[in-house]
């Protein structure tokens, strides 16, 4: 209870870098260092969210491109972009196509730790986290989509964040039945969906999942604020905080390699 609220990234945090997790959520550090991936993905979900909020497209693009200054990253940003009109026709379609009674666009979720729906700044908030969009339709269904401006990976790299959106949506939406979770990737201009979840599921197997991997999240935490290098180092924001010797570090190794390069 003294890290919480958790949510699927402060727990990845936890397990991937002890050393990052106490600069970002015990010592509350002001990142240093932000990626141009940060950036750009930013801008990229501000501008699926305003054009989902009925913004027109290029209007949405446009505004959300303005806070990029570096001429690389407008450019990766563009490519990007592109992608969020057709992602807003087929969501028009599905709407159309079902009886679709509330739309969730950045809706924040939280739970305590019994399982129950709270307030996601509420003081008994143990575990929580914020869906890109959900769709409620049909009475008893609920479409959870999460946007990836990222290089498409494979489901079970993202199982633990997705499955816990499940957790959230099926503590505040009780009468729904059937959950489906889609991936957007932007960059491909497609939505990769799963087999559907009924709440039974949920509750059985992923509840205790989520609660499981908070547990470890707490026990790798616990030694304090240890440096675990990794293939991440090089991404990471701290990484000119970071105590640990350039020699700790994670380096690729190469078996080419030549001396005189």
């Amino acid at each position: 209870m003294i890290h919480a609220p958790w949510s699927a990234s402060k727990v990845g945090t936890a397990l991937r870098c002890p050393r990052l997790f106490h600069f970002r959520y015990v010592e509350r550090v002001p990142e240093p260092e932000v990626m141009p991936e940060a950036r750009i993905g930013k801008a990229v979900h501000a501008a699926i969210e305003a054009a989902l909020g009925g913004t027109p497209p290029p209007e949405a693009a446009a505004a959300a491109r303005a806070v990029l200054t570096d001429d690389h990253e407008q450019r990766r940003y563009d490519v990007l972009v592109a992608g969020v009109e057709p992602f807003v026709a087929r969501i028009g379609r599905f709407r159309r196509g079902r009886r679709v009674q509330r739309t969730l666009v950045e809706y924040s979720l939280a739970v305590r730790e019994d399982g129950t729906a709270t307030q996601f700044y509420a003081g008994d908030a143990y575990y929580r986290g914020i869906l890109d969009a959900g769709f409620l339709y049909d009475e008893d269904q609920l479409a959870v989509v999460d946007h990836k401006t990222g290089v498409r990976m494979p489901y079970a790299a993202l199982r633990d964040q997705l499955e816990g959106y499940l957790v959230l949506t099926a503590a505040a939406f009780r009468q729904v039945r059937r959950f489906w979770l889609g991936l957007h990737w932007v960059a491909e201009r497609a939505v990769e969906w799963t087999e559907p979840v009924d709440a039974a599921r949920v509750a059985d197997r992923m509840v205790p999942t989520v609660l499981d991997n908070i547990e470890a999240a707490a026990l790798a935490v616990d030694d304090g604020p240890r440096t675990n290098p990794g293939p991440w180092c090089d991404r990471c924001s701290y990484r000119g905080l970071c105590p640990a010797s350039r020699q700790d570090r994670w380096e690729p190794v190469y078996d080419d390699y030549d001396e005189d390069d």
